[in-house]
């Protein structure tokens, strides 16, 4: 199962790749958010773990283009944030998973798991 982490805080990206990679998913990260759609063109993952806000880029706006284009529709999207409406926004952008920062190992593996299965 490959899944592409996109955050720009370098720490959660090898936090979430480390426990993701140990229970056997293909994992790629994506620090620098402007390389988000290079990254998206040559391997198309099954999910995208990504940062609601960033500096200089928004998964908000990440995820409606992800789930608006037809070639990439299908790819799941959880959507992770520590701002307290968060978890309502990812309902009403489409986002297939919400997780909340910070964030139990435990319930990063079941929503991904979840997700994929």
């Amino acid at each position: 199962m490959k899944i592409l982490i996109v955050d720009d805080n370098k720490d959660i990206c090898q936090l979430i790749e480390s426990i993701l990679l140990a229970d056997g998913y293909d994992i790629q990260s994506c620090c620098n958010p402007s390389e988000f759609h290079e990254k998206l063109k040559h391997a198309k993952p099954e999910l995208i773990i990504t940062d609601m806000l960033m500096s200089g880029f928004d998964g908000r706006t990440l995820t409606k283009d992800i789930k608006n284009n037809s070639e990439t529709a299908d790819i799941k999207v959880m959507l992770m944030s520590a701002h307290p409406d968060a978890a309502l926004i990812s309902k009403e952008i489409g986002a297939d998973d919400f997780l909340a920062k910070p964030f139990e190992i435990d319930d990063l593996v079941d929503k991904v798991e979840r997700l994929l299965n």
